[in-house]
């Protein structure tokens, strides 16, 4: 299986690198070169899409944080079924929580009202989704906001506490 080709593939590929020659302490007088990386002015510059624009909690939205997470899980290999299919219930939870909702104003009540919502356990039909679908639905949301602690764009997940097995 072949990985698809990324822009920062292609960056990278098209950066320009030095060569700068180090002597080696030995005996005999060698020298080895060493590839140095491209000054930063010879670099593409960065789209929206790979920025890293300086995040801040109170700035940073869940539309945000949903195109962050989607470009983190393409820069590490996930396949495109699989971003697709999370780009689908971040969009779910877009829609429910409020897009230009800041997600320092998260709370675990909030994310919990979403858990439960008719948008996430329920069919258009009014028939109850299945419990797979609803886990998953959950999941990625809670994957979304623990990538954004891990990124440092909060301190903390705004998660509910984990219902006890019964």
């Amino acid at each position: 299986m072949t990985r698809k080709k990324t822009k920062a593939d292609a960056a990278q590929a098209d950066a320009v690198t030095t060569t700068t020659e180090i002597p080696i302490e030995s005996p005999v007088e060698t020298t080895t070169a060493v590839e140095e990386p491209a000054p930063e002015a010879a670099l593409p510059k960065k789209g929206k899409k790979g920025s890293k624009k300086k995040a801040t909690a109170d700035v940073t939205t869940l539309a945000d944080l949903a195109a962050g997470y989607l470009a983190h899980m393409e820069e590490v290999g996930k396949s495109d079924g699989t971003i697709s299919s999370y780009r689908m219930e971040l969009k779910t939870a877009a829609a429910e929580l409020g897009e230009e909702t800041p997600i320092a104003d998260l709370t675990p009540g909030r994310v919990q009202t979403f858990f439960d919502s008719v948008r996430v356990t329920k069919l258009r039909s009014g028939r109850a989704k299945a419990k797979p679908s609803i886990d998953k639905t959950r999941r990625v949301l809670r994957l979304a906001l623990t990538w954004a602690v891990e990124a440092g764009l909060i301190e903390k997940a705004p998660l509910p506490e984990p219902v006890p097995a019964k």
